[in-house]
């Protein structure tokens, strides 16, 4: 077994993944841009279908619901393969943890436009917060399978908290999705301050 790196098992998309990432992005548009034309309370799922092409059947493979897609936030951020990758690591837990959220199939929209919707519906931050919430466990059951149930919840707050940080950071022109070393540093800088530097 070797540590995790961002490159490792990195595999060029096919043509089915492409055509899924290009469906995934279509909708995302279609309900961002209908929620900002018309208030979440308005918009239905079939709006968004109708919009994007595609049927119900198809949505709910790319998204749990219209706040989601709204907001770009899949059902699956964590892929098979990455997951794999993150367990068959013997790396440092933390390096592997940056390079798993630094990994994420897909995420949030970017932050300007995330703040934008969530400025314009209020009641969408709950379902960032729901997504989030369940990110953190996922990852934090994932870490505990690699060490304590303590140290895995010790050290998955430590990314978390390393990711909020680099996202109040974006306006600042730092690219809204972080990668593992964006992460490492921005852990560095949370060690320093605890340690009163």
């Amino acid at each position: 077994m070797t540590p995790m790196t961002s490159e490792a098992g990195s595999v060029p998309g096919s043509l089915r993944e492409r055509k899924k990432q290009q469906t995934r992005q279509a909708i995302h548009d279609a309900a961002r841009a209908l929620v900002l034309e018309e208030g979440l309370a308005q918009v239905t799922i079939a709006d968004i279908c109708a919009r994007a092409g595609i049927s119900e059947r198809t949505f709910f493979n790319y998204f749990p619901s219209k706040a989601a897609a709204s907001l770009g936030l899949p059902s699956k951020p964590l892929s098979e393969a990455r997951t794999h990758l993150f367990l068959d690591s013997d790396g440092p837990i933390i390096d592997d943890l940056c390079h798993l959220i630094g990994s994420l199939s897909s995420g949030p929209d970017s932050v300007p436009r995330l703040k934008k919707l969530v400025d314009n519906e209020p009641e969408l931050m709950a379902a960032v917060h729901h997504w989030m919430s369940g990110l953190r466990a996922e990852i934090i059951g994932l870490a505990e399978q690699k060490t304590t149930p303590l140290r895995a919840r010790a050290a998955t707050s430590l990314v978390f908290a390393a990711l909020f940080l680099h996202s109040d950071s974006s306006h600042a022109g730092i690219e809204d999705r972080p990668s593992a070393e964006d992460l490492k540093a921005m852990i560095t800088v949370l060690a320093e301050v605890a340690q009163g530097r």
